[in-house]
């Protein structure tokens, strides 16, 4: 009875944000379109690079850079090689210049710190962090440039994209990438971006200074700067437009790693920034976003939980059925009652599911569109993140919180 109650309640705050996401879409879509750089005195830019074993990427990741729309003189690169043990190095100093600089470390230090080493030595006003996996379009910072002539804006987030998808989970992955162009421009339109992709997010370097870097003890420092940008007072502004691209996990065991390491480090900034739960001073990502985001991990575990439960009832009692019978199949069939087949199929939950499948397409179709992809290019990954994915990342959502419960090792 218990279980059932919660399962109604999970349901319901699925197809409540669902629907709180269409109305704040639908509520700003004049808004939606960002503006290229027109008329306004260009700012020095410093894309930080930081860097382990990523020979097959690093160079065009590089290139990527020094093909910018963007005044030379007012670009600079700074690789930071994180002790490869490949050619990484090797790569990265075939590109250095006056304007492209090669930072090496005596030992493997993360990439927090690589990030605030090069902060350190640079001395442009605008910080953009780029994974060095990871390749960026010609106009991105005319793009995102925009958005610091109001001085509260700390830092600007991109559009990010899957850069190759061959695979059927590259090509889940990336629908779930352009769904996230979707959400992350409608947490913008509530003030409340709760991660800056380390995939060309640019920082303003004056308050990435004055909030004390990069946590270089932190799983995801992209979601803990996010915060502390919030904690300090500023705002984070997002391009969908500004068109970013990365590998994604090509295997399901670096899936598995990636997300592990991700909602680990989620649970560890909720805990660090446990002040911001419903708290007025924070807005939207106080009041609403933060907690019902909670709330929704834990509601779509119980999910996992009591549909993994319904269907290991169900299978136990139809074996058992078969046992009774001596595997007579004929008198199963013979006993299927369509009727109440429908009955169950016109349940409230499974009613509910429908809605959200139903909402899920509907802000998928409207993802693709403002990010201006082609769907059709990948309609089976489609159908497989709609009906399959989910409760893929229920599994590991539940997952990291029992490995965090039994403190197992946090791994990078």
């Amino acid at each position: 009875m218990i279980l059932t109650i919660i399962n109604y309640i999970a349901w319901y705050i699925f197809v409540f944000i669902s629907v709180v996401w269409i109305l704040v879409f639908l509520q700003n879509k004049n808004k939606i379109r960002d503006t290229t750089v027109k008329t306004y005195k260009l700012p020095s830019v410093t894309v930080i690079i930081p860097a382990y074993n990523e020979e097959k990427t690093i160079e065009k990741t590089i290139k990527s850079v020094l093909s910018l729309n963007y005044p030379k003189e007012l670009l600079d690169v700074i690789v930071v090689n994180d002790c490869s043990t490949d050619r990484t190095k090797h790569i990265a100093e075939k590109f250095t210049s006056k304007r492209v600089v090669v930072l090496n470390n005596e030992k493997r230090m993360g990439k927090a710190y690589c990030l605030n080493k090069a902060i350190k030595i640079s001395k442009s006003e605008l910080i953009a962090c780029l994974d060095a996996d990871s390749i960026v379009e010609k106009d991105i910072l005319t793009k995102m440039i925009p958005y610091f002539k109001d001085e509260s804006v700390a830092c600007v987030a991109p559009a990010l994209k899957v850069w190759e998808k061959k695979s059927f989970l590259e090509k889940i992955q990336h629908a779930e990438y352009i769904l996230n162009i979707f959400l992350r421009k409608c947490l913008e339109f509530l003030d409340a971006i709760n991660v800056t992709p380390g995939v060309f997010s640019i920082y303003r370097k004056k308050v990435l200074e004055e909030v004390g870097g990069f946590d270089e003890g932190n799983l995801t420092e992209d979601m803990e700067i996010a915060l502390r940008i919030h904690d300090a007072g500023y705002k984070i502004k997002n391009s969908h437009t500004a068109m970013s691209y990365t590998m994604c996990p090509k295997k399901w065991s670096e899936l598995f790693k990636q997300r592990i390491r991700w909602y680990r480090g989620s649970i560890q900034n909720y805990v660090k920034y446990k002040h911001m739960l419903l708290n007025p001073k924070y807005g939207n990502l106080g009041v609403f976003f933060l907690p019902m985001n909670l709330i929704a991990v834990f509601s779509i575990i119980i999910l996992l939980v009591t549909i993994a439960w319904n269907y290991t009832e169900n299978i136990v009692d139809s074996i058992r059925n078969l046992f009774l019978v001596n595997f007579d199949l004929s008198f199963v069939f013979s006993n299927i009652n369509l009727e109440n087949i429908v009955m169950q199929l016109m349940t409230t939950p499974m009613l509910l599911g429908l809605f959200g499948l139903f909402f899920g397409t509907y802000i998928l179709y409207r993802a693709f569109n403002i990010s201006e992809d082609d769907p059709s290019e990948s309609k089976m990954g489609l159908i497989l993140y709609l009906l399959f994915f989910p409760f893929v990342l229920m599994l590991f959502w539940l997952l990291a919180i029992i490995y965090e419960i039994l403190n197992i090792k946090k791994m990078w």
